[in-house]
């Protein structure tokens, strides 16, 4: 499934849009973004997670969309199919609920992806947006989710950098 999410990459590359795509060891599912949180807020979240434990769960990637939208594109992003909603949302509603309180209040509900690329800027967003519309329903691949991975990113002029801080399996 990574490859075809890389090989996406690659096409959304020859597309000439101005973007920066997530690096391949760095694609994942986000549940909740905590935000900027203080050093010692770890403790906490690990405790509040460590006796969570949904069941694993397949997970069928299908299209590519974008945030806010495909015209006005920040954030290129693959889907998640109809059939494997509920799985992730129980699984991403179970950790949101235990973590309640802490980090930044979600200012939108939760919308299961993988981030593929940000767009730097406007530059050919008419073909970027064309790929997207071409794009909307390709099947990517299947995936087990098998475990949760706190971590922690550092933002910085050339892209994030994340760091595993705690992983949790899931039954």
């Amino acid at each position: 499934m990574v490859g075809n999410l890389v090989r996406v990459q690659h096409e959304l590359a020859e597309t000439r849009a101005d973007l920066k795509a997530v690096e391949r060891e760095n694609l994942h599912f986000t549940v909740k973004f905590l935000g900027e949180v203080p050093e010692g807020i770890v403790e906490e979240v690990d405790a509040r997670l460590r006796g969570l434990a949904p069941a694993a769960f397949e997970v069928v990637v299908r299209g590519v969309g974008a945030f806010p939208d495909p015209r006005r594109p920040r954030v290129v992003w693959a889907g998640v199919s109809r059939e494997s909603q509920p799985a992730i949302e129980g699984a991403a509603s179970a950790y949101a609920g235990a973590l309640e309180g802490l980090g930044r209040p979600e200012d939108h509900g939760f919308h299961a992806h993988i981030t593929l690329a940000r767009v730097r800027s406007p530059a050919n967003a008419d073909r970027l947006a064309s790929f997207i519309g071409r794009n909307g329903l390709r099947d990517l691949g299947r995936t087990m989710v098998t475990r949760l991975k706190l971590k922690s990113s550092v933002l910085s002029p050339t892209g994030p950098s994340y760091t595993d801080l705690r992983e949790y399996a899931l039954a």
